[in-house]
Formats: structure tokens, C-alpha cells, sequence
């Protein structure tokens, strides 16, 4: 006798929200889950960082996999090995459940440099601070986010078929869990914290123009130092060919509204300067407008303009 599926009843219910036209609605659902004060609060509750820990803290679809791999390497000196990246990064954040848990000491016990790796998409606020840990932070173009994670979530969802473009990008610039003023929440937060000496604020766009600088300046900050052939390594293994010709060690965790073919790549192009591959920029301007108004709003002085918008197409 077959099993039961315990997935079937969500299954049902979710070709039923498409059929209804509910697909939005379903993505605001997740949304709020995801971000709900709660689970937050919830993710790393009784925690409190050491020197062995190194957070990668970057908003949704902002180089967290490829920040992650150069922390990892740079941990093992460029021979982490591992089926998947979650088998040694803790994500204490994660819906799903936690791959490995913060207490597990597998995420170091093998580290030859004592380091190990936690991901984490959560703002500053709901992550602890210790100035023992090491934080290094990414920070993209919202628009270039917002591509990212139409290719991404909702394939995941099992939505792609049924929200276009435009309704991601209304989505984007309405949801306040996971669009533009959510992106300001997460960005500011960790802004906040770029003096602190145990942060390391980057952009993505630097990243992509100078790997190796990047891979350098990360490297000093977690104060591991490598000889010429662990850096190379460190460099081989974190650029954007490596990762998707070993894309299944990144791959997103099975969800129960599509099938596992239908699961997007975790790591598609890693372009920066890409938001132009969907949308105008007429289309792309409120994302703009919507974003300087609100870092406006708070009295910021975040490079939104110099850093987003001059080199735009």
C-alpha cells in the first residue's frame, strides 16, 4: 500500500488558489509567513555569536550563495568540500527548517581555520550582535533584485506560470514584507553598521568588477590568510562558471507546489547592471522614485543615486 503524501492537501489547495486566480495572493502569504515579528524574532532567539561565526546577511537574491561560498572557502582555504552548502551553513531563518542548527558542530568541526558560516536574509535588528563574530554584508541594486527574484521565487512558489513581469513588479513595489521598502529596512539597517569593525558592508557591483579584490578584502576582515594557490582556489571556486557547473551544491530546497525539474537555478547569471533583461526603464523608474523617497523619508544619506541609478542604461 502507497504512503500518503502529506504534501497532497497543500497541493490540492494550491492548484485550487491558481484556478482562482489567487496566485498573488498566495506570494503575499508566503511574504508575510516569512517576515511575520514572530518568525524573526524566533530565528536566532538564545544565540549569541562567537568568534568562530562568520553571518552573511544580505537581502533576498542579493549574492547570498556567492557571498557564502567565498565565506566558506576562505574558512577552508579553498577546500570546502560538500554535497550542499546548507549541509554546513546554518540558516537560522529558513521556513523550511534548518538544514544544520547553529549548535551543530559539524559547520566547524572541520574548518581549519576555526570558522564556520551562517546566511541569514533578516534585518539588522533581529540579528545578535557580538563584536567577537564577523558580519559581511551585500548590498544590490533593488532593481537588479527584483529580476533576480522574478526568475526565482516564483518558480518556487509554483506561480511562474501564472504571475508575468508586471506582476512582480507591482508586487515589488507594494508588498511591504518583501519589496522596495522592505529592501530600505534591510539595506539601512546594516548601512547603519558599516563602521563597526566587526562589519564588512560590499556592493555586488564591486564584487562582479573585481572578484579577487573582493575575495581579498573579505579574507582580511575574517583575518584568515591564505599562500598564492588557497587564494587561487578561494577565486576559482567562488566565480559565477564554478558555481553553476556544481549548481545542485546551491540548489533551493524542494517546495510542494512544483515538481523538483521545475526548480529553479540558484545560480542563473550573477550579472550585474542585468534589470534592463525585463523591464524598460520606465517601467524600472518608480522602483527608483519609490526607494529615494522613502530613504528621504529617513533622513539617510545611503548613495542610493551614485551607486543605483548614474550608470543605469
Amino acid at each position: 500500500m502507497q504512503t500518503p503524501d502529506r504534501y497532497t492537501p497543500v497541493r490540492f489547495a494550491h492548484r485550487v488558489a491558481k484556478r482562482l486566480g489567487l496566485s498573488r495572493q498566495m506570494v503575499e502569504l508566503a511574504s508575510t509567513v516569512l517576515r511575520s515579528e514572530r518568525s524573526m524574532r524566533a530565528a536566532f532567539a538564545g544565540y549569541t555569536p562567537t568568534k568562530r561565526d562568520v553571518i552573511v546577511a544580505t537581502y533576498v537574491k542579493s549574492g547570498t550563495n556567492w557571498a557564502m561560498q567565498i565565506c566558506q572557502q576562505l574558512a577552508h582555504r579553498g577546500a570546502a568540500e560538500f554535497d550542499h552548502i546548507h549541509d554546513l551553513v546554518p540558516w537560522p531563518d529558513n521556513m523550511g527548517g534548518r538544514p544544520i542548527g547553529l549548535d551543530d558542530s559539524a559547520s566547524w568541526r572541520d574548518s581549519p581555520t576555526g570558522l564556520r558560516v551562517i546566511k541569514t536574509h533578516l534585518d539588522e535588528a533581529y540579528v545578535p550582535h557580538s563584536d567577537a563574530a564577523r558580519y559581511v554584508v551585500v548590498l544590490r541594486d533593488p532593481k537588479e533584485v527584483l529580476v533576480s527574484s522574478y526568475h526565482f521565487l516564483p518558480p518556487l512558489l509554483g506561480v511562474a506560470d501564472t504571475l508575468d513581469p508586471a506582476d512582480w513588479l507591482d508586487l515589488f513595489l507594494t508588498s511591504r514584507e518583501t519589496g522596495v521598502e522592505a529592501w530600505v529596512d534591510h539595506t539601512l539597517g546594516w548601512w547603519g553598521m558599516r563602521d563597526a569593525p566587526e562589519v564588512l558592508v560590499l556592493f555586488f557591483a564591486d564584487m562582479k568588477r573585481d572578484l579577487p579584490g573582493a575575495v581579498d578584502r573579505i579574507a582580511a576582515h575574517l583575518a584568515v590568510t591564505l599562500s598564492n594557490d588557497q587564494r587561487a582556489a578561494v577565486i576559482e571556486r567562488s566565480e559565477v562558471a564554478w558555481m553553476k557547473a556544481n549548481n545542485d551544491k546551491f540548489a533551493p530546497a524542494p517546495m510542494p507546489f512544483a515538481p523538483p525539474t521545475h526548480l529553479p537555478d540558484m545560480v542563473r547569471r550573477g550579472v550585474s547592471g542585468g534589470s534592463a533583461e525585463l523591464y524598460t526603464p520606465e517601467q524600472l523608474r518608480p522602483v527608483d522614485a519609490q526607494a529615494l523617497a522613502s530613504l528621504a523619508r529617513r533622513g539617510s544619506n545611503f548613495p542610493y543615486a551614485a551607486r543605483f541609478i548614474q550608470n543605469d542604461p
